[in-house]
């Protein structure tokens, strides 16, 4: 492990390094690598205790160049990034931070719902023209829609209270909460097929996980109104990219706000340019305050680890954990 030399931890530039400080006050070097597993980070990777991987794929390919590795942070609530089993097998702890960007993901939500029924970046880009106050960006209230949430934990119950706020019906899916958590919500509980057939804006708000992968594909969407407009914040995959752009082209539903994407960045040009469309590169969770709180939280765990104690919200089991050998 390297005992007596500085611990290594590498991170990727959604840390906020110029405020969070507390891995370099305990004598640790932190080394900033860009969002990708290139040659550089590859070569980081080799001398690092710590990891924070931001959005970067952590493989079995990743880790086996780690030796001294003993845990993944993931910067945020999701970690579906990073190969559970592949840490497991060598010991490599892995962490997440619940709940820690609810209220940016919440308040982006809704970001991306006003921007669509108002067309603001399309009025934006009008006004940068030279054009003025065609009626096509006029747009609609909220008051009175319907509100579709599917997923309803710490970003979905949220967006249901916001929904509230906004004069919305709140409807929600969700089979592991509790009666309590949806009227804390102000939503009325419902099955996944009526909360996408009545809605007029369906929000998704669920972890990518074997269930909920592919979860919103060509059937779901034929299901939508077609004044209906889809948002997801949540995680790429759980919505079928193509299925959409298909839906779209052919107005089974209105338009939608896609803040992530199947594969990232997304591949095919029509979800960056699709004029119904509005595409955003997967930063929801990442206002000031949130990014602060994911990096300290982050660095608190793996601190812990460094000091030879089980940090906070292990995500995994990993068999002869590495970290113990750090006391």
């Amino acid at each position: 492990m390297g005992e007596g030399k500085k611990k290594v931890v590498v991170t990727t530039n959604s840390f906020y390094g110029a405020k969070v400080k507390l891995l370099e006050e305990m004598g640790v070097e932190v080394q900033f690598l860009p969002d990708r597993a290139d040659d550089q980070f590859l070569s980081a990777i080799e001398t690092a205790h710590g990891l924070i991987p931001g959005l970067t794929m952590v493989t079995p390919r990743v880790m086996e160049k780690a030796p001294r590795l003993v845990i993944v942070a993931a910067h945020g609530v999701g970690y579906n990034n990073i190969d559970l089993q592949a840490a497991e097998d060598m010991g490599i702890l892995v962490t997440n931070i619940p709940g820690v960007n609810a209220d940016a993901v919440a308040e982006f939500t809704f970001g991306l719902i006003l921007a669509l029924i108002r067309r603001i970046p399309h009025a934006w880009e009008e006004m940068r023209r030279g054009g003025w106050r065609l009626p096509e960006f006029w747009g609609f209230d909220l008051r009175g829609k319907t509100l579709s949430i599917i997923g309803l934990g710490r970003i979905g119950s949220r967006v249901g209270r916001l929904g509230v706020a906004f004069g919305m019906e709140v409807l929600a899916c969700d089979p592991y909460i509790s009666d309590r958590a949806f009227q804390e919500a102000g939503a009325k509980p419902v099955s996944r097929e009526e909360a996408i057939s009545r809605a007029d804006f369906l929000t998704l708000h669920t972890p990518l996980t074997e269930e909920t992968r592919g979860m919103i594909g060509s059937r779901e969407l034929s299901m939508m109104k077609s004044t209906a407009l889809l948002i997801n914040t949540a995680r790429g995959g759980i919505v079928d990219d193509g299925a959409l752009v298909k839906a779209l082209d052919v107005g089974v539903l209105a338009g939608a706000g896609i803040d992530v994407f199947e594969t990232e960045p997304p591949l095919d040009p029509a979800l960056r340019s699709h004029p119904k469309i509005i595409s955003t590169p997967h930063i929801a969770g990442l206002s000031d305050e949130a990014r602060y709180r994911m990096s300290l939280g982050a660095s608190e765990r793996v601190a812990c680890a460094l000091r030879g104690e089980r940090p906070p919200d292990v995500v995994n089991q990993p068999r002869n954990p590495r970290y113990l050998r750090m006391g």
